[in-house]
């Protein structure tokens, strides 16, 4: 979340955002402000664009409002190679962009820290948020369809997500609240009271890590597509970022 000293507002359908709020994107700077003209420059590390403010009804063009620059934070962002995506439900406007050696661990051929990276890219969500269901005192539960890295399942505290990387984010598609006997799912092997957004096919087996922060162990396995599961074993692992490849995958 970014903290901003004046509040972002929307104008003609296009959300504004202090100027400086956008240095919080990957490798993005401001590069020079001339106030005569009333000019900026915007730069990344491949890139530069000048951009001249504009209070007319041009969605493209930074505005002074209260003497402060705001900038139309999607136009910039998808500018500079950024995911951007508006939650109305939220009225929260999100943004992705990750770095060349994120992009990189995204597409090893190394399975495991592919997947070590589709965790920790930042995720993105249109859908509305379900209250949680039970805690699931400190325990989590993580499922990738088998040898992919591009899609994932989280389960935690009755809520479970299913996630796909698409460029810098894992973009969450459907979110469902565990509980009851009706509307089963095969994942949790339980029912789904309440759901929003696009479920999933599944057709491969799923492999699973129930880990317990607590206890900085791990359960590992693997659900067929019939819903039976199989606990292979279990292994210490303090973080996601501890993550191991399951043998029975390869």
């Amino acid at each position: 979340m970014v903290k901003t000293d004046v509040a972002p507002f929307v104008k003609n359908g296009t959300t504004f955002v202090p100027l400086r709020s956008i240095e919080q994107i990957e490798g993005l700077a401001i590069k020079s402000w001339n106030n005569q003209t009333k000019t900026l420059v915007i730069a990344d590390p491949s890139q530069s664009m000048t951009f001249r403010v504009n209070n007319q009804n041009q969605s493209e063009s930074p505005l002074i409002r209260n003497n402060r620059v705001m900038v139309p934070i999607r136009f910039i962002a998808e500018n500079f190679n950024s995911d951007v995506a508006w939650n109305p439900n939220t009225k929260t406007v999100h943004v992705a962009k990750i770095n060349d050696k994120t992009k990189a661990d995204l597409d090893s051929e190394d399975l495991t820290k592919a997947r070590v990276a589709a965790i920790n890219i930042p995720k993105i969500s249109t859908l509305k948020e379900l209250t949680s269901g039970e805690s699931s005192a400190g325990s989590f539960q993580l499922l990738f369809p088998e040898r992919k890295s591009n899609a994932f399942f989280t389960i935690e505290n009755g809520i479970i997500n299913y996630y796909e990387v698409k460029s810098n984010a894992s973009w969450l598609i459907w979110s469902g609240k565990v509980g009851g006997n009706q509307n089963k799912f095969w994942v949790t092997n339980s029912g789904i009271s309440s759901e929003v957004g696009q479920r999933p096919t599944i057709n491969e087996r799923l492999f699973f890590y129930n880990i317990s922060g607590h206890s900085g162990q791990s359960q590992y396995g693997y659900i067929s597509s019939n819903g039976n599961k199989t606990i292979l074993g279990s292994k210490e692992m303090g973080s996601l970022n501890d993550l191991y490849p399951i043998e029975d995958e390869k």
